[in-house]
């Protein structure tokens, strides 16, 4: 038996050899993000060590194989005649944390420059963020919800913002659970959670459905455009839900049920993706065939939607396609309602707003201002008691300034930048 040796290779050595063709095992199992605009590209890859490959993935007893390592390249397109060429590896964001196959999305900061990634823990519904800049990567800071407790059925999932970035959804396995919450593009924190049932129908498999077994493996979910709907794939069914409508009975729509194609030839329904043009293509969990069914106007309620039978099709290409790629949404602009950074508007900067994030804090904070562009500033930090303690007089010519808070106590503060005062929270 020859033993493979350690290749040039973005993952681990075990699980880069656990496949024949070493790809992503599952949907949302990549993230690319621009680094800046000069050519250079993060590339986020979750995965696991070869230690805890060797306890799980090779033991044919073992009823679970999470993962446990969340890792980041820098790829820079510029190079190798325009093929791209690893230009850092091996950055480790996470390691040695049980963390999900599936679940990594990212949305824009409000700022419309930066980006929040969002990765989804195994089983307890933790959710770590990082603040990616082109500088640097800031993170992780986490926050755990009581609900809900995810199954080990982590093949199967994906986590999705809606188009404007102020809404996350997530749904994973066999648990028919919909995870929604508001998301605060200046923080990056998730609130108002919210738990929602999924329906469960029968899968239409004569020799399944004999058996009473229904069909309950959540693969993919979905914001409409507008913002009213959000779909659900399930691995035999699609949903459309309406999340705004108190009457849950009015609420679901199921748009297909069954096959879209010969029940020899169908692949599950996967991962769902909200393209530019602002359909909804329907990936696979197979991936034989070059066709995807898609929703064509998820706008609308109902049968109004536009389910379209195998209407996105590549026939003449070779192989076949299983989901749509993971993207976040490039062209999502600044949040120009937000206070949070001082924006590319000219109003903002005439009123020289004072930005701070990460906020919450827990290891360091950063001031942003066009009005930090003069020799003297001054920074203090007031409990809730009106104590002052931090003082800081600084200099800045970049517009920024960066304070460590690691040593403050969890807890609300107020923050006063010169003239303008900030609630900050230290986690």
């Amino acid at each position: 038996m020859i033993t493979p040796t350690k290749a040039n290779h973005l993952v681990p050595n075990n699980i880069y050899y656990h496949n024949a063709l070493p790809n992503a095992p599952c949907t949302q199992g990549s993230l690319i993000l621009p680094k800046g605009t000069n050519g250079e590209y993060y590339v986020f890859i979750p995965t696991v060590t070869d230690s805890l490959y060797n306890i799980y993935f090779t033991n044919p007893n073992s009823t679970r194989a999470p993962y446990d390592l969340l890792r980041c390249d820098v790829v820079d397109m510029k190079l190798n005649g325009g093929n791209g060429k690893v230009i850092e590896k091996d950055k480790i964001l996470l390691q040695n944390i049980e963390i999900s196959k599936v679940m990594m999305q990212a949305c824009k900061h409000s700022n419309g420059r930066d980006w929040w990634l969002l990765k989804h823990g195994s089983s307890q519904n933790t959710i770590y963020r990082f603040l990616v800049t082109k500088d640097s990567i800031y993170g992780p800071y986490l926050q755990t919800f009581a609900q809900p407790i995810w199954d080990y059925v982590d093949l199967f999932g994906q986590s999705a913002f809606s188009k404007d970035g102020k809404k996350y959804a997530a749904v994973m396995g066999n648990n028919c659970k919909l995870f929604m919450a508001d998301f605060d593009r200046c923080s990056g924190e998730l609130s108002n959670p919210k738990i929602y049932n999924t329906p469960i129908d029968s899968t239409t498999v004569p020799y399944w459905d004999n058996q009473g077994i229904l069909d309950s493996t959540s693969t993919g979910v979905c914001f409409s455009a507008n913002g009213n709907y959000l779909y659900i794939a399930r691995s035999f069914n699609i949903y459309q839900f309406e999340y705004g409508q108190s009457d849950s009975s009015l609420a679901w729509y199921r748009v297909k049920h069954s096959f879209d194609t010969t029940q020899a030839a169908f692949e599950d329904y996967g991962q769902l993706y909200r393209a530019p043009n602002n359909r909804i293509y329907i990936g696979k969990y197979g991936g034989s065939l070059t066709q995807f069914s898609t929703i064509n106007n998820p706008d609308n309620k109902g049968v109004a939607c536009g389910f379209c039978r195998k209407c996105f099709r590549i026939d003449t290409a070779q192989g076949g396609l299983t989901s749509p790629p993971n993207m976040p949404d490039y062209d999502l602009g600044a949040d120009m309602g937000s206070i949070c950074w001082p924006l590319a508007n000219v109003d903002v900067q005439k009123e020289k707003v004072v930005a701070i994030y990460p906020n919450p804090a827990s290891s360091f904070l950063i001031v942003e201002s066009e009005s930090l562009n003069q020799q003297a500033n001054e920074l203090s930090v007031f409990n809730l008691l009106g104590e002052e303690i931090l003082n800081k007089k600084f200099k800045t010519t970049n517009s920024r300034y960066q304070i460590d808070v690691s040593h403050f106590k969890k807890g609300i503060y107020l923050l006063k930048v010169n003239e303008y005062v900030r609630k900050l929270v230290i986690e």
